[in-house]
């Protein structure tokens, strides 16, 4: 029982007399006799409480943290060695704490607890009061009295105790928040934390400017982790906040068990408790025979002699061994839950025919399986499992009874005191009597490795062939496959109502899914799966990035980050943006419903709508009456919750009560004024007008409509997109990615512009590739006659250099008028879009518009496209057949089973189109099924013909509806935007 101390002497703080300290550990002076139980280390002064319950203290005692004081009650001067404190003589110390310039006892006295402190009182650490000296000898701290406090703990200017009911206080110093009771400042007397009412506390401590705590929680039986104070240098445990002053979890600690905590003056430590292992394996449900055990842990004994199975534990083997009889099963795994079995019991008679009358000493040519000893003594075990026709297998007791590394499988033994007679054997009974097939023993944990660098590059070396196969495979990719398979594994995730993250990686795809894919449809399912791995990881790690993102800012070249997030938007899981999205979205918004009630005339619309002329006052349309409603009172309704509506609607001569319907009614015929010439927002897309091309329902905004006005009305366009978000009433317009990059700040391409104009594109590349043809610069005149000018969507003309009405296009600068047309037109809309996205960010924070894919922009604001199957057939006309034909009822019956996707694509087929019109008198043309007459050719072997630009599909006379599906779904994927309405050469690229 020595105590040795080491450091700085300074006022004799270490008990090693008049010595300035030591580098080496050295003899404190304190009496061998004692027995130490307790030390405490404050700033500059140390105390020790001994197993007899007497304090000893040394060091500085400039305020009377010693608790010294001659007869006077004046305090001692410092203290070189530890004397002790004989003010306490009368009192049993229980336990101790020191700080900065205070001192804290527990004492117990005639059956009674009081908590003592002395020492320096500013900041209220000794907790008697504000208007208080320094305290020379240990006073009673009044707030304790009748509360059964079991520790205290103390570093620098505050203190904390803990009741054994599990009560914590806290007092002293609270600049930083160390306190926990919400606030900054000083408390002068205990005050109960009351965060941790409903807790029980079972560890504390303090440091320097913090606190720790450990908490049971009553309710639901865990043991947490919660830290309050400054966190400068992580001292809390926590990722943000400088300082606080309510407790806070400190989540790492779940499931962990922690049980007592420790502090330094800046650092902190928590201990955690042995985990509970359930065990399954080595637990029976039985009761044993003679202590009464039930479940019965460990080994097993079944008595098989008798009318009678008895069941004894390993302990009661050993409490009454005689109890064991001569034959028994030997059981260390526990038997399957899952399987009925009755014990084989035998009569003592019977018993007689296999073993002989006296038990022995050793058992003759017997060779123990595990250890090799022969022969075995005094007991033998023998597996029951082996088969009749092999030979037994022996082993001891000491091997039998202790689990073995390599069964694999587990094992019952039969237990036999009397040798067998010669030429007997037991019953072999197969281990599937007691065991399912796969079970083996042993615990279910997870183990991750982490690896040294060492440990890593051997990794590498190992799996080097692997790593480069992987590596190839995903080397070269194009950003195409990414986007799919992310769309396709949102799809797969949102059909199943799993988080992404949740899907295994094992994942089916299906192949209708891959077949509307065309980056996807030729990849293997391994490939996928390991793509898919990437992706997985890839959104682990970014998922805590986003949040620190500032996506309001627009990209530019100081904003690095926002700038490489735009960059791999694409790869990144709708999961991971939505918790995100949703939570800003609906932050501190309380509105839930619309209070504003609005009186919409759809006669006069529908009257104005008659005269063929388009609203451009936006007074006179419904878009238009809401228009001029909310363009004086603003749009702050619009900020509301999930599945409510900013306001109701009223429609003037109509009885209709606003419980949702009107209101989606009046968003509905917006749609259909945008997407028509009562409005001069929106025009058809050339592809549309043309009828050739990709996306021919398509509208786009229009370059036109330029006006102050007309930017107002796109604005509140905006809004309405904006509130579709906010409510999931989607906006049904179809509109194309030309238009939604530019609201998710995302450039165009050529293809964007090639989804709109295809014939622009098409003209483009003939002027640039006119050399491959034949054409020199001498002929390039006579067949191309343009002047540095362009016609943008709307018909309307542009210059695309001064003067350029004046300048022909030349072969030399053929290129270079290319090129301007393009940006011409990748531009022509970016004013009008600039008032859509405006009004956009009136509603969701702009930040989360840039958070998003252009394509999951569309899907927020209009929903999936649905075929809707009734529309299309009451719009249907038959030729060469009727409804009631069996093809023609397969051909339906395929179109209902199809998913939303391949609906889609059968009307892109057949039509150009990805959307039908919202209602029939919309229809420009009727939807046609044609029976293909063949005599040649078996049915069976063909496939669809699609007109486009008749909305006409040719079917086969197919024999089964198995035949028509496939058959109609092969060509629905594979023919695509095959239009022989326009050229049909040039198809290949050059690398084709």
């Amino acid at each position: 029982n020595e105590l040795y101390a080491y450091g700085s002497n300074a006022d004799g703080r270490c008990g090693i007399s008049w010595s300035s300290g030591s580098f080496t550990p050295t003899l404190a002076e304190f009496s061998k006799a004692k027995t130490i139980k307790q030390i405490a280390c404050g700033h500059n002064h140390s105390m020790i409480l001994t197993n007899d319950g007497f304090l000893y203290a040394t060091g500085s005692n400039e305020h009377g943290q010693l608790g010294l004081v001659d007869d006077a009650g004046n305090k001692f001067s410092n203290m070189t060695t530890f004397r002790q404190i004989t003010d306490l003589n009368k009192k049993v110390v229980k336990f101790c704490a020191a700080g900065q310039n205070f001192s804290m006892v527990i004492v117990k006295e005639k059956n009674r607890i009081s908590v003592l402190s002395c020492g320096d009182k500013n900041q209220g650490r000794l907790g008697q009061g504000e208007n208080i000296s320094d305290r020379y000898k240990f006073t009673e701290i009044e707030g304790f009295i009748g509360v059964d406090v079991k520790a205290v703990y103390a570093k620098k200017k505050h203190a904390i105790a803990v009741t054994k009911g599990g009560k914590i206080y806290s007092w002293g110093c609270g600049e930083f928040g160390q306190l926990g009771h919400g606030s900054f400042k000083n408390e002068f007397v205990p005050k109960e934390i009351e965060f941790f009412n409903d807790m029980r506390v079972i560890s504390a401590s303090v440091a320097t400017t913090h606190s720790v705590v450990i908490v049971k929680n009553k309710q639901e039986d865990t043991t947490q982790v919660y830290s309050f104070g400054d966190n400068t240098s992580g001292k809390l445990g926590l990722k943000s906040r400088e300082k606080v002053s309510t407790p806070q979890l400190i989540e790492f600690y779940e499931g962990k068990n922690p049980s007592k905590t420790f502090s330094g003056g800046q650092h902190s430590f928590v201990l955690t408790e042995n985990m509970k292992v359930t065990r399954i394996r080595d637990i029976h449900n039985h009761t044993c025979e003679v202590t009464g055990q039930s479940p019965i842990e460990g080994q097993m004994y079944v008595g098989l002699v008798g009318s009678k199975t008895i069941y004894i534990s390993q302990e009661g083997a050993q409490k009454n061994p005689a109890i064991i009889p001569d034959l028994a099963a030997f059981v260390k795994e526990a038997i399957s839950p899952n399987k009925e079995f009755h014990w084989p019991l035998i009569d003592s008679q019977t018993l007689d025919e296999f073993l002989q009358k006296e038990k022995a000493q050793e058992f003759t040519g017997t060779v123990c399986k595990l250890c090799s000893v022969q022969p075995i003594k005094n007991i033998l075990f023998i597996n029951m499992h082996v088969p009749e026709d092999e030979p037994a297998e022996y082993c001891c007791e000491e091997c039998a009874t202790r689990f073995n590394e390599l069964e694999v499988s587990p094992t019952l033994f039969y237990r036999i005191q009397r040798p067998l007679k010669p030429g007997k054997r037991l019953p072999s009974i197969p281990r599937t009597q007691f065991y399912v097939q796969s079970d083996t023993f042993g615990y279910n944990m997870q183990i991750i490795p982490k690896y040294n660098e060492k440990g890593h590059d051997y990794i590498i070396q190992k799996y080097n062939e692997s790593y480069i196969a992987f590596s190839n495979d995903m080397n070269n990719l194009k950003p195409e496959v990414d986007e799919q398979l992310v769309d396709l594994l949102n799809n797969i995730a949102q059909k199943q109502e799993k988080n992404i993250m949740e899907i295994a990686e094992t994942v089916t795809f299906p192949k209708d899914e891959l077949n509307i894919r065309s980056s996807l449809e030729k990849a293997t399912v391994d490939f996928l799966r390991k793509r898919f791995i990437v992706l997985k990881n890839f959104n682990n790690k970014v998922k805590n990035i986003i949040p620190l993102i500032d996506f309001s800012a627009r990209k530019d070249e100081y904003n690095r980050i926002r700038n490489v997030y735009s960059g791999c938007n694409m790869y990144i899981f709708w999961d991971i943006k939505a918790e995100l999205f949703d939570k800003i979205l609906y932050a501190g918004v309380s509105k839930t419903a619309g209070n504003i009630r609005i009186k919409v005339n759809r006669m006069k619309a529908s009257k104005f709508i008659g005269k063929g002329k388009p609203d451009h006052t936006g007074e006179y349309t419904v878009f238009g009456q809401l228009f001029q409603y909310f363009k004086t009172a603003g749009y702050n309704c619009f900020k509301v919750t999930k599945d409510a509506n900013p306001f109701s609607v009223q429609f003037v001569g109509e009885a209709s009560i606003d419980a949702g319907g009107p209101y989606r009614e009046a968003i509905s015929q917006i749609c259909t004024e945008l997407q028509s010439t009562a409005l001069p927002l929106m025009i058809q897309s050339p592809n549309q007008k043309n009828d050739g091309g990709q996306f021919r329902e398509k509208w786009i905004l229009s370059p036109s409509a330029n006006s102050l006005n007309h930017m107002k009305m796109y604005e509140f366009l905006g809004v309405l997109m904006g509130t579709s978000i906010r409510t999931k009433n989607f906006l049904n317009l179809d509109l194309p990615s030309f238009v939604w990059k530019q609201l998710v700040d995302v450039p165009l391409t050529r293809k964007d512009l090639e989804y709109i104009d295809r014939y622009t594109v098409q003209c483009l590349d003939d002027i640039v590739n006119i050399h491959k043809k034949g054409i020199t610069e001498e002929s390039f005149n006579d067949l191309i006659q343009e002047n540095f000018i362009t016609c943008l969507s709307d018909g309307s003309e542009v210059e695309l250099i001064p003067n350029g009405r004046s300048y022909r296009v030349t072969f030399d600068r053929r290129e270079e008028y290319a090129n301007l047309v393009e940006t011409f037109r990748l531009n022509e809309m970016k004013k009008q879009a600039e008032a859509l996205r405006k009004g956009l960010t009136l509603v969701v924070p702009e930040g989360l518009l840039n958070l998003l894919t252009w394509r999951e922009l569309e899907t927020l604001v209009c929903g999936k496209s649905i075929l809707d199957i009734e529309l299309l057939k009451t719009n249907t006309v038959y030729r060469n057949c009727s409804e009631t034909d069996s093809v023609v009822e397969f051909f339906w019956k395929a179109l209902i089973e199809f998913s939303p996707e391949e609906r889609s694509m059968y009307l892109r087929f057949v039509w150009g189109r990805s959307r039908l019109p919202l209602i029939s008198k919309d229809f420009n043309m009727k939807h046609q099924i044609e029976i293909i007459k063949t005599s040649n050719i078996k049915p069976d072997m063909m496939l669809p013909v699609a007109h486009t630009c008749f909305f006409s599909i040719e079917l086969p006379k197919y024999s089964t509806y198995e035949i028509l599906r496939d058959k109609l779904k092969y060509a629905i994927t594979h023919c695509q935007a095959i239009d022989t309405d326009g050229r049909a050469y040039d198809v290949w690229d050059d690398d084709d």
